[in-house]
């Protein structure tokens, strides 16, 4: 199966999205902040990453942007369970990156096994020469 790095400063987040992932046969790799989480992703063979968009150090929407750019084919999932109504909708504004998947929480098993499989099955964006 499939290597996923889960970044989310939520230790229960962690944990949760962990124990879905691996009944499903994936392994996982676990940050608490974005910058740990490009750190990991540079140094280890990622085939999917999951991050939540509200952390500190280096928030999601920061670390999915600079994995967009350096790693254009990276399959990427956005998380986030903002319930501010004043606040802009990030989980849309993720969506509309290239290729960026999102999921809101709270989730359940089934919607993340979903979006999981889905986006590890879906071709790599074609990159221009």
């Amino acid at each position: 199966m499939a290597q996923v790095l889960i970044v989310d400063d939520e230790e229960l987040v962690r944990n949760t999205l962990r124990r879905i992932l691996q009944r499903e046969g994936h392994e996982v790799v676990e940050a608490e902040n974005g910058e740990r989480g490009l750190e990991i992703f540079r140094t280890q063979q990622i085939d999917l990453v999951i991050a939540d968009l509200f952390m500190p150090v280096m928030d999601g929407l920061a670390m999915l942007n600079e994995l967009r750019q350096e790693f254009p084919a990276a399959k990427l999932i956005a998380i986030s369970g903002s319930v501010y109504e004043r606040q802009p909708k990030f989980l849309e504004i993720a969506g509309r990156m290239e290729s960026v998947r999102t999921l809101a929480k709270p989730f359940t098993a089934d919607q993340v096994a979903a979006v999981v499989n889905d986006t590890l099955a879906a071709e790599p964006t074609e990159q221009p020469d």
